[in-house]
């Protein structure tokens, strides 16, 4: 018994068939596969501009510390400075009367707009 000519066809066809589904398959898993790389690189970039940004957030917080530091370190070399001129200043050794004195003389020449 030999196949008919017709079921040859048909099976010949259903091996293209077989064939072309096959290659669309591994063409549409290589498109999406693409997809998800472009999607993956898009999330890493925002991630990359992310990180970037708080870098440059870090940078500017350690400048502002680094500033406030100066300034009190400056602020402490003054209130040095004023103790100094207090302990130099004592009358017999009345360190009150002498702070106060200096106090009252710093603080008309701040009123007046000069610095001590």
């Amino acid at each position: 018994m030999k196949p008919s000519l017709t079921i040859v066809a048909m099976l010949l066809l259903l091996g293209a068939a077989v064939f072309c589904a096959q290659r669309w398959g591994r063409e549409a898993g290589r498109a999406a596969c693409a997809a998800q790389v472009l999607q993956v690189q898009g999330v890493l970039r925002r991630q990359n501009q992310a990180l970037n940004a708080l870098r440059e957030e870090g940078v500017r917080r350690s400048a502002r510390a680094r500033q406030a530091l100066a300034t009190a370190q400056a602020g402490q070399a003054d209130a040095q400075a004023a103790a100094a001129r207090i302990l130099a200043l004592q009358p017999e050794g009345d360190a009150c009367r002498a702070a106060e004195a200096l106090i009252a003389r710093e603080t008309a020449g701040r009123a007046a707009g000069g610095t001590p």
